[in-house]
């Protein structure tokens, strides 16, 4: 009985105390209130109650001035955020635009060469576009978008721009398979323009040629040009095949082994000529 009835007493105590301090809090207060609303001048009292509550304020401001620092610091990184974004989306539009700009130049410039071929040979011709290719090794080919609807037979020789490209082995009435003069199983009666001789340009499978029998007495050099020969009535005479970047001379044998580089890029093929023949324009 004694502990529970100390206990209430400690409580209404604690209680008393809290009510005198809440008293003395508001009394200064309603002092301070009363003293700045009701008069300029500033007493003891109210020089307490300043230094007392300045503190406080002084911190409340600070925490304000940060909070107001912070949000415009936020609201500047979400700024720069989006104008980073509009800026590189517009970055990805120029590069598209400078890209499609760059295949329109490449694509004049290769039609402009297909054009200047075409006036400069003065041989009947079918322009042809390459739709597919076949990558194997021995009978590397093309498909391209014409046929015996469009006057094209079989054995026609192919060219573009640069040279010699191939010849057609494959027909239908709207397409036709080239034979690339890089297959293994491709050969063409070629000279070599500063000597005149003769020879036989064989394909590799690779992005080179082969030219055989060439005899070792003929004077060879890298740089020499390979153009067609024109026998056999297949590709007309002096069409650029290629130029000499090897020339290996041994002891054994008769003739020389020589590498060509084709003068045209079988990488990237687009457009073509079928050469047709005289008497075949006609019919």
């Amino acid at each position: 009985m004694r502990k529970q009835s100390s206990r209430a007493r400690n409580t209404r105590f604690r209680l008393f105390r809290l009510i005198v301090f809440s008293g003395v809090i508001l009394t200064l207060g309603f002092i301070f209130l009363v003293s700045t609303v009701g008069s300029q001048k500033f007493g003891s009292l109210h020089k307490l109650v300043l230094e007392s509550a300045g503190p406080v304020q002084e911190f409340v401001a600070s925490g304000l001035r940060h909070f107001d620092t912070f949000r415009e610091e936020y609201l500047d990184v979400l700024s720069v955020r989006e104008e980073n974004k509009r800026l590189w989306k517009e970055l990805q539009e120029s590069r598209a635009l400078l890209h499609k700009s760059r295949e329109a130049m490449a694509t004049n410039t290769r039609l402009k060469k297909l054009l200047n071929f075409r006036e400069a040979s003065n041989l009947p011709m079918i322009t042809a576009t390459v739709i597919g290719k076949d990558p194997s090794m021995w009978f590397r080919s093309i498909i391209i978008d014409r046929g015996t609807n469009d006057g094209v037979v079989k054995g026609s020789p192919v060219t573009n721009g640069e040279g010699i490209v191939g010849q057609v082995f494959t027909v239908a009435p709207n397409y036709s398979k080239v034979l690339l003069a890089i297959a293994p199983s491709s050969a063409i009666d070629v000279l070599l323009q500063k000597s005149r001789v003769r020879g036989i340009l064989k394909g590799t499978g690779a992005l080179t040629y082969q030219l055989d029998y060439v005899l070792k007495n003929v004077e060879v050099e890298e740089g020499d040009r390979v153009v067609t020969a024109g026998y056999g009535g297949v590709f007309p005479t002096g069409l650029p095949v290629g130029v000499v970047t090897k020339v290996i001379r041994k002891r054994r044998g008769n003739f020389h082994e020589i590498e060509v580089t084709p003068s045209v890029d079988y990488r990237t093929l687009e457009y073509l000529f079928v050469l047709q023949k005289r008497e075949q324009v006609g019919h």
